[in-house]
């Protein structure tokens, strides 16, 4: 992939992030430009995108939040929000870049750069049967978790699965 520039994402970058988006999830699934935009101006440095020969190739949306309490799907965030952890929100590679380790190479930019900020651990919520994926890079899925946070996860949906990252440093 030496052809591959990561670069922060930029509200011009927009179009073509969110037509990657409408390719990868359902509807249901689908975060607002102004969702986007939230997250970049909470944190510009893990919002970042991935081109190759002038195409978006995928991009990682991510930020600091509170521990065990995932943001719904298209939420605006508030700034004010303790930063825990590293939530991964939301990995998108497009199908033509697909099993070229470019999911591999969005997560350690972003990781670095939540380490950067003194984030020690992360958390995401796996959708449309990504877990799988996920549980390679080192996540994993609680034995239990509590009622309010379920509710929160099943807002994306019903093969919906929460997991953490306890270490960044070793991911």
């Amino acid at each position: 992939m030496a052809d591959l520039v990561l670069r922060p994402m930029a509200p011009q970058d927009l179009a073509a992030v969110l037509a990657l988006q409408a390719q990868g999830y359902p509807a249901a699934l689908h975060d607002s430009a102004d969702a986007f935009l939230s997250r970049m101006a909470l944190a510009a440095d893990l919002n970042l995108t991935a081109w190759r020969g002038g195409e978006l190739a995928g991009y990682l949306v991510s930020h600091p939040w509170a521990a065990g309490s995932p943001p719904p799907v298209d939420a605006l965030l508030d700034p004010a929000t303790p930063a825990e952890c590293w939530y991964v929100h939301d990995l998108s590679v497009a199908q033509a870049a697909r099993r070229l380790g470019l999911g591999k190479t969005l997560l350690a930019a972003g990781r670095e750069a939540a380490m950067a900020r003194g984030l020690t651990r992360s958390e995401l919520i796996a959708v449309e049967g990504a877990a799988p994926f996920w549980r390679r890079q080192g996540w994993a899925a609680p034995a239990t978790i509590a009622p309010d946070l379920a509710l929160k996860v099943a807002g994306y949906g019903p093969a919906a699965v929460f997991m953490t990252r306890e270490d960044l440093a070793s991911l």
